[in-house]
């Protein structure tokens, strides 16, 4: 019965290598219909949700009591958003919850299925995975070339401080924010695995990680990933740092006075970006936190204070959703995902957020201790990166761009924690 089952179960995980390899031709195919000829298709919505589904099928065959978790826990975010349908009516705004929700779990699902593929074959899984970010960096970055050629969208909306229609360029994706989030995800893999192989490879990625956050004009791109092109090399050499534990920490502290001096004159750094004038203005009236957070904080108090006013305290704690929140507001999202989700699911929402972080750092940091050459550290950093960005800018959790290779890149930790991941090509 389990040999017949095999080659099924292998064609399976087939079709979605290869799915997962060239899903963001589906989100560059959104964009091109929407420029070239005005039509907003749900082509990577049909993608991402037969990969999804073939992925809940490939679970249920081999950890079917996971996937009933994970349904359990859909329903209970959906519990506090229900109970706003039944009081108001709001179907638009409910179905917006129930995709938020599947954005939520399918980073969970997509680390455990590769956990598994990892479990069963790892040569496979290791293969797999190195392909998949090739051909997603290829991508992102044939895209970004032709954005800076002229196609596609610019990264910002041009307005009274920003009327340059060319300032930045998304290409043919259509969330700046995302992208640079996917950015970090794609280039903290490729550097990690170069550079204790192949030093000029990891300069080349670096390079182009560079050339791509440079066009986008985001400060998660260009702070991103000068971090990981600084960080990672730290960290994979720690065998031959750890005996000057104290002038790394020395050298840290003078990064840190750095930083400072750098925030305390920020009108003056400001002054120098491209997008400094509506920066600037953003810091007279809101000061640092307002550029930090894009004025996103801002949004956050009125939505908290809508939630106050229409609704009852238990119901915040079970969670109003967009079906209750979306009846007073015409942005029902603060895009700091922790706020949203605890006004959207309540306390099964953060705590979500929480335990999916905790969980995420907890391995990879557990696999870089194991072994601090590998891929691990690069796991490790991009996490700790997609926490900053989550608590900053939001569309991190909730992103339909970044679950698949964020997902499957926590679910292969365990191929590098291993003693053979040093050797593995």
């Amino acid at each position: 019965m389990l040999i017949a089952q095999r080659p099924a179960l292998a064609r399976l995980d087939l079709l979605i290598i290869l799915l997962a390899k060239w899903y963001l031709l589906a989100d560059a195919g959104n964009g091109v219909l929407l420029a070239w000829l005005g039509l907003a298709v749900p082509l990577s919505a049909l993608y991402k949700s037969v990969l999804l589904l073939l992925i809940g099928a490939a679970l249920c065959r081999q950890a079917i009591s996971k996937v009933g978790l994970l349904l359990l826990l859909s329903l209970l975010l959906l519990a506090g958003p229900f109970y706003s349908l039944l009081l108001h009516g709001h179907l638009a705004g409910f179905s917006y919850d129930v995709g938020m929700v599947l954005k939520l779990v399918s980073p969970l699902l997509a680390a455990l299925y590769f956990f598994q593929l990892a479990k069963r074959q790892p040569e496979v899984a290791t293969q797999a995975l190195r392909q998949i970010f090739l051909t997603s960096f290829a991508i992102l970055l044939l895209n970004i070339v032709l954005g800076r050629l002229g196609f596609g969208f610019s990264a910002y909306l041009p307005n009274d401080y920003l009327p340059d229609l060319n300032l930045g360029t998304k290409g043919y994706f259509k969330a700046t924010n995302e992208l640079s989030a996917l950015l970090l995800v794609l280039s903290g893999f490729l550097l990690a695995y170069y550079w204790p192989r192949q030093k000029w490879l990891f300069a080349a990625v670096a390079g182009l990680s560079l050339f791509a956050a440079s066009s986008m004009l985001t400060k998660t791109g260009l702070v991103g990933v000068l971090l990981l092109i600084i960080g990672i090399p730290l960290l994979q050499s720690r065998r031959y740092w750890q005996p000057y534990q104290r002038a790394v920490l020395v050298v840290m502290l003078a990064g840190s006075l750095l930083c400072g001096l750098l925030l305390w004159q920020l009108p003056l750094v400001l002054s120098t970006l491209g997008v400094g004038a509506k920066l600037q203005l953003t810091y007279q009236q809101q000061g640092l936190l307002g550029v930090l957070l894009s004025s996103r904080d801002i949004f956050a108090l009125d939505n908290w204070q809508l939630a106050q006013q229409y609704f009852a305290n238990w119901h915040r704690l079970a969670g109003i959703g967009v079906a209750g929140l979306g009846l007073y507001t015409s942005k029902p999202l603060a895009e700091i995902d922790p706020f949203d989700l605890l006004l959207w699911f309540g306390a099964a929402g953060i705590g979500y957020f929480i335990l999916w972080f905790a969980l995420v750092i907890r391995q990879s940091l557990a696999g870089y201790l194991l072994q601090p050459t590998s891929v691990a550290a690069g796991i490790l950093l991009v996490n700790l990166l997609m926490l900053l960005v989550a608590s900053l800018a939001g569309h991190t959790m909730t992103s339909g761009m970044l679950w698949i290779p964020w997902g499957m890149l926590n679910g292969a930790v365990w191929l590098y924690s291993r003693p053979a991941a040093q050797g593995e090509s």
